[in-house]
């Protein structure tokens, strides 16, 4: 068989994967975030179990395609590994574990304070839930930033990871700032109401 066939069939199944992922996490993202105006309703949580096994389809068809694309770019050869492959490998690996810790930790608590807004939660529940939005966030732009902009092929690994870090620190930074300020938003939607 012509690798090109197979180099363009795999580079259409990543693209797929990552529209699917992104897409979809994005969704999930602004359904979690609906828990900080009111508490999440019955098919809202049905709604992120199914965002999240889309994800982790994405997930899987990203890594079998891109398993494909570096054997053949590569030959699985580590010389033939530039800074930008290896950040994609780790930004990867970052994201598949964070849907991971989103399945096992982030959906259950969620699930478990049913009926109450994300303000409400202890601050640890909070911090933790923020923390794994914003990774899944960092995660997907970063992905989509390494895939879209061509002229991060020759960026070495110190500016790479200064871009890749920006990205990272932004995200989390507003995550946790939404995990500190909830309350207070809380706070001023109870007052509203009862105004």
């Amino acid at each position: 068989m012509d690798l090109s066939v197979i180099n363009d069939a795999a580079r259409a199944a990543h693209l797929v994967g990552l529209a699917l992922g992104f897409g979809v996490a994005i969704m999930a993202d602004l359904c979690a975030a609906r828990s900080l105006f009111r508490p999440l309703q019955d098919h809202e949580f049905d709604d992120l179990h199914r965002f999240h096994r889309t994800v982790a389809f994405g997930l899987t068809l990203f890594w079998a395609s891109g398993l494909v694309l570096l054997w053949l770019r590569t030959g699985f050869a580590p010389e033939n590994f530039s800074p930008k492959l290896i950040t994609k490998l780790c930004v990867v690996a970052l994201l598949t574990v964070n849907a991971y810790l989103i399945g096992r930790i982030g959906l259950p608590t969620l699930m478990a304070w049913a009926g109450c807004r994300f303000g409400a939660l202890p601050m640890a529940h909070r911090l933790r839930l923020a923390a794994l939005a914003g990774l899944s966030g960092a995660g997907w732009i970063s992905a989509l930033t390494l895939g879209v902009f061509s002229a991060m092929k020759t960026f070495e690994w110190d500016v790479l990871s200064e871009i890749i870090g920006a990205i990272y620190v932004t995200f989390l930074i507003a995550a946790l700032a939404a995990a500190f300020l909830s309350p207070l938003l809380n706070f001023a939607l109870e007052r509203f109401r009862s105004a």
